[in-house]
């Protein structure tokens, strides 16, 4: 067998490096889904609601919409972090005399 040459090996990597990240994503949502789908189910049975059901599944969906969008939601926080939108001169304080109580006289 031939030496494989770096150009295969990159073609490798990257192939290894898609698969992978097909894989965490299948996974990702593959078990959010599940999830989601077995709490919505289970109170469902508990409750017999549509409305407590209903409101399992907007806490679901909400829930993996975060998870989904982690990523994001950290880069967005990061450059928040590093130069935050209108970045202006923080607004001067009011400036109170603090005087004594009146003794006795009003």
């Amino acid at each position: 067998m031939p030496p494989l040459t770096h150009l295969q090996m990159a073609g490798a990597i990257a192939d290894v490096t898609s698969l992978a990240s097909q894989l965490k994503t299948l996974l990702l949502v593959g078990v959010l889904g599940v999830l989601y789908l077995v709490s919505v189910a289970w109170v469902w049975g508990q409750t017999r609601s549509v409305l407590k059901a209903a409101v399992a599944a907007l806490g679901g969906a909400v829930v993996m919409a975060i998870v989904v969008n982690m990523a994001t939601v950290r880069d967005k926080i990061g450059e928040d972090i590093k130069a935050p939108a209108g970045a202006a001169a923080p607004a001067p304080g009011r400036v109170v005399d603090h005087f004594p109580p009146a003794r006795g006289d009003r």
